[in-house]
C-alpha cells in the first residue's frame, strides 16, 4: 500500500464530511433558482452511484472469494490425487494420511463457496458427492495395497475407474470455476453498463437543466465522470483482459467515489498478493518433499534430464544414479514413534547432502533444478535418490556409495535415544546402462533390491540380467492370470498303491500348465508366482472342480470309486470361507466328497493354526479326508497332529530317499510310521523309486506308497483306461 493510499485512509472520513457539506450548499443554492429536472438528475446520479457501489461490493464480498475458494479447491484436488498416486506406488501411509487432511480442506473450501453463492448449492453438492465417491474408492485402493490385501497387478481396473472419476471431478470443478469467472465478468459488465447508463442519464438531464446549472454541473460532472471512467477502465482490464492485476484506479478528490476506488485498489492488492503466494506455494509443493525440503521425484527427474543433456555436450562424462532404501528403519519408527521417525529421516537427509555436496543446505528454494552438482532427493518413506555428476568409472561410484553407507550407519540420537540404520544402495550409470532418465531410476531400483537380497546394508550395480529376470517374472505373472480362462491347465494323476499287497488305493491329482508359447510348466515353476500375485486360491478352486468332474466321469462309467488326493495351498487352507467354497464347487456331487482327500503342508497349518483347525473340522464334517503333506520336511510339529483331525501322514521323499543305506534315515521313517500307528493315522510314502525302497517301507509297516517305481503320473484318460483294464487289482474299499 502506497504512502498516498495510507494518507487518504486517515483523511477520508473528515474530508468526505466537509465535501458533502460543500456539495450540499451548492446544490441547495442552485435548487433555489433551478428546476425540478436538477433534482431528477441528482436522484438518478446518486442512485446509480449506489448501485455501482453495490455491484462492486458484490464483486469484492462474493465473486472474488468464491473464485479464490474454487481455485484453491482445484489445486488441493490435484495435490490429493498426486499424494494418492505416490502413496500407491511407494506404500507410504503418511501420504495417505495427508490426503485425508487435504480432503477435509477441499470440502471446506467448497462449503465456503456454497455459502457465499447460493446458486451453486446443487452443483457443489454434486461435486462433493463425486469427490466422496472418488476419494473413498481411491483411498480404499491405496490402503488395501499398503496393507497387502491387494496386489499391484490386481488394481489396474480399479485405478482406471478412479482415474476416470478424477477426470470427471476435475471437469465438473473446472466447469464450476468457469461459471464463476463468467459470473464475475457479468458483474463487472453490469457495473460498466450501469456506469454507462448513469452517463447517458446524466447527459440527458444535464442538457435539460443546462440553462440553470451549466457552470457548476459542468465542473461536478466532469470530476465524477472521470473517476467513473477510470474505474470502468480498470475493471475491464482486470476482468476481460489478460488477468493483469497491476492496474489501479487513480485516487482524485475525497468523496465517496474516491473511497470506493481506494477500497477497490486495496482489495485487488490483497488478491494479487494471495494469488502470488498461492502460486509460489503450489510450485514449492509440486517440486519439494515437505518433510526434508529435499527435491521430490518430479524435481529429481527434471534434474536428471538436465544433467543428461549437459553430459551429451561433454563426451566421456558419466552420471551415477543411486537408489537408496534404509535398512531396519521400520523397527526404529515403530519403537520410537512416527515423529521420531520423521526426525530420523531429516537427519539422514542432512548426512546425505553433506556427504555428496559442499554445503549443508538441503532445502530447495526455487523450482529451477540445480545444474552440474550432486542432487539428493527423497521419493517417499525411507527411499532416497542421488545424482552424482562427472563420474569417471564404477570404482569412483563405488567409493561414493561406500562413503554414503558409512555416513548413514553412524549412530543417531533421536528423542534422547541412540539408534542406527543401514542403507541398501542400487547404482545405475549413464550412459553405460541407459540414456533415459526414467529407465535409469528403474534400473537403480532393481539394483537396490538386489542389494537387499544380498543381505542389505551394501550396494550393487545394475546388471542387465536383473531386467531380464524382472521381465520374465512379469511375463509369467501375466500368463498365470490368463491360464484358467484360456483353458491351459490340466491334471495328471500319480497312482497310490498299498505296500502290503500292491493294490491300487488312490491317486494324487497333480496340476500341470501348458502355455501355447512358453511350454509346459510343473507346479514348482509357477506356484510361488501364483501365491505372490494372489491367483493361488483360484488355481486351488480349479483343481478341486476338475477333480470332482473327473470323479463324476468315473462314476458315470461305473468304475470302482477311487480316493483322489489334491493339495491345498497355505492361502486356501487359511481361507475363512473354505468350507463354503468347497460346498459350492461340489454342487450336486457332494456324495463324491467322501472319496476326496485334501493335503495341506505343515507350514500352512503352523502359520494359521486356529483358522486351519476350524477349516479342517468343517471339511471333516463334509466326509472329506485330511492328509498332512511333506511330513518331515518342515517343522514336524506334534501340535498339528493333536489339534488337527488328520487321516494321513505323507512322508516326504527327502526323508525316505536314503532309508536303504542310511540307518538314521531309516530310524526317522520308522519313528514317523510308529507315531502314525499310535495316532491311528495312515502313512503314505512319497518318491518311491525302486523295489528295495518299496520293500523297506513295507517292512516298516508303511501303508501306502507312490512314485515312479509304481507308475509315472498319468493323464485322466490314461488313468481311466488303467481302471478299466485292472479292475481286479483295485482295492474295493478304496
Amino acid at each position: 500500500m502506497s504512502h498516498e493510499d495510507i494518507s487518504y485512509r486517515y483523511q477520508s472520513d473528515g474530508n468526505r464530511r466537509s465535501s458533502r457539506r460543500t456539495l450540499r450548499w451548492q446544490i441547495l443554492s442552485i435548487a433555489a433558482v433551478g428546476t425540478l429536472g436538477f433534482f431528477v438528475f441528482l436522484a438518478v446520479m446518486l442512485g446509480e452511484s449506489k448501485d455501482n457501489a453495490d455491484l462492486l461490493k458484490e464483486i469484492r464480498d462474493t465473486r472474488y472469494p468464491v473464485q479464490e475458494n474454487l481455485l484453491t479447491a482445484l489445486n488441493e484436488l490435484e495435490t490429493i490425487d498426486s499424494n494418492l498416486e505416490h502413496a500407491f506406488i511407494s506404500s507410504n501411509s503418511a501420504l495417505l494420511d495427508h490426503s485425508m487432511i487435504l480432503a477435509a480442506q477441499f470440502r471446506g473450501h467448497l462449503h465456503r463457496a456454497m455459502i457465499l453463492e447460493d446458486d451453486y448449492h446443487e452443483r457443489i453438492n454434486k461435486i462433493l458427492s463425486q469427490f466422496d465417491e472418488y476419494f473413498t474408492n481411491s483411498h480404499a485402493l491405496v490402503q488395501s495395497v499398503i496393507s497387502n490385501q491387494t496386489e499391484f497387478a490386481d488394481t489396474t481396473s480399479t485405478k482406471q475407474k478412479n482415474a476416470h472419476a478424477f477426470n470427471l471431478l476435475i471437469d465438473a470443478l473446472g466447469g464450476l470455476q468457469t461459471s464463476q469467472s463468467e459470473a464475475l465478468v457479468s458483474s463487472v459488465d453490469a457495473a460498466t453498463l450501469r456506469a454507462s447508463e448513469s452517463l447517458r442519464v446524466g447527459l440527458t438531464t444535464g442538457i435539460f437543466t443546462a440553462f440553470m446549472l451549466f457552470m457548476i454541473a459542468l465542473i461536478t460532472t466532469r470530476s465524477i465522470l472521470q473517476r467513473i471512467n477510470n474505474m470502468v477502465s480498470s475493471l475491464r482490464q482486470i476482468a476481460v483482459g489478460n488477468g493483469d492485476m497491476s492496474e489501479r484506479i487513480e485516487l482524485t478528490g475525497s468523496d465517496e467515489m474516491t473511497e470506493l476506488a481506494f477500497w477497490f485498489n486495496t482489495f485487488i492488492e490483497k488478491l494479487q498478493r494471495i494469488t502470488a503466494e498461492s502460486t509460489a506455494e503450489v510450485k514449492r509443493l509440486a517440486f519439494t518433499d515437505t518433510l526434508t525440503n529435499l527435491p521430490n521425484r518430479r524435481m529429481f527427474l527434471r534434474c536428471l534430464n538436465n544433467e543428461i543433456e549437459r553430459a551429451k555436450t561433454k563426451p566421456g562424462t558419466s552420471i551415477a544414479v543411486m537408489f537408496l532404501d534404509l535398512d531396519n528403519f521400520k523397527p526404529v519408527n515403530d519403537q520410537l514413534g512416527h515423529e521420531a521417525g520423521d526426525e530420523l529421516l531429516r537427519a539422514v537427509s542432512q548426512r546425505l547432502v553433506r556427504t555428496v555436496r559442499n554445503t549443508d543446505t538441503v532445502s530447495l528454494e526455487t523450482d529451477e533444478p540445480p545444474v552440474g552438482e550432486p542432487v539428493v532427493a527423497r521419493l517417499a518413506g525411507d527411499e532416497f535418490m542421488l545424482i552424482v555428476t562427472d563420474i569417471e568409472d564404477e570404482k569412483q561410484a563405488a567409493k561414493i556409495a561406500e562413503r554414503i553407507r558409512a555416513a548413514v550407519m553412524d549412530p543417531y540420537v533421536i528423542s534422547g535415544m541412540e539408534c542406527s540404520v543401514g542403507v541398501s544402495i542400487g547404482i545405475c550409470l549413464y550412459p553405460h546402462n541407459s540414456q533415459d532418465a526414467e529407465d535409469l531410476v528403474i534400473s537403480a531400483d532393481m539394483a537396490m533390491y538386489e542389494a537387499k537380497n544380498q543381505g542389505k546394508n551394501t550396494y550393487r550395480f545394475f546388471d542387465p540380467e536383473l531386467r531380464k529376470a524382472s521381465e520374465v517374472k512379469i511375463l509369467l505373472d501375466n500368463a498365470i492370470k490368463k491360464a484358467i480362462p484360456n483353458g491351459e491347465l490340466h491334471l495328471m494323476f500319480q497312482p497310490q498303491f498299498r505296500l502290503s499287497d500292491g493294490k491300487l488305493v488312490g491317486a494324487e491329482a497333480l496340476l500341470r500348465w501348458e502355455h501355447p508359447e512358453l511350454g509346459t510348466y510343473a507346479p514348482d515353476d509357477f506356484i510361488r508366482q501364483a501365491e505372490a500375485n494372489g491367483k493361488i486360491c483360484e488355481l486351488d478352486d480349479w483343481v478341486l472342480e476338475a477333480v470332482i468332474d473327473q470323479m463324476q466321469i468315473w462314476e458315470n462309467k461305473n468304475l470302482q470309486p477311487l480316493q483322489v488326493a489334491l493339495n491345498f495351498s497355505a492361502a486356501q487352507a487359511s481361507r475363512p470361507s473354505l468350507a463354503l467354497t468347497v460346498d459350492r464347487i461340489a454342487g450336486n456331487n457332494k456324495h463324491l466328497l467322501q472319496n476326496l482327500e485334501i493335503e495341506i503342508t505343515e507350514t500352512s497349518a503352523i502359520d494359521n493354526i486356529d483358522v486351519v483347525e476350524s477349516n479342517l473340522k468343517a471339511l471333516k464334517a463334509m466326509d472329506i479326508k485330511i492328509a498332512m503333506d511333506d511330513f518331515g520336511a518342515g517343522h514336524s510339529s506334534l501340535t498339528l497332529l493333536t489339534r488337527c483331525e488328520i487321516d494321513t501322514l505323507k512322508i516326504d521323499k527327502g526323508v525316505t530317499r536314503e532309508i536303504k543305506t542310511d540307518p538314521k534315515s531309516r530310524a526317522v521313517v520308522q519313528a514317523i510310521i510308529d507315531l502314525a500307528a499310535k495316532l491311528k493315522v495312515n502313512t503314505v510314502a512319497e518318491g518311491i523309486e525302486d523295489e528295495a525302497q518299496s520293500q523297506a517301507l513295507a517292512s516298516m509297516n508303511c501303508d501306502v506308497g507312490q512314485g515312479y517305481y509304481y507308475s509315472k503320473p498319468l493323464s485322466a484318460a490314461e488313468l481311466t483306461q488303467f481302471l478299466i483294464d485292472n479292475s481286479e487289482t483295485i482295492d474295493k474299499a478304496a
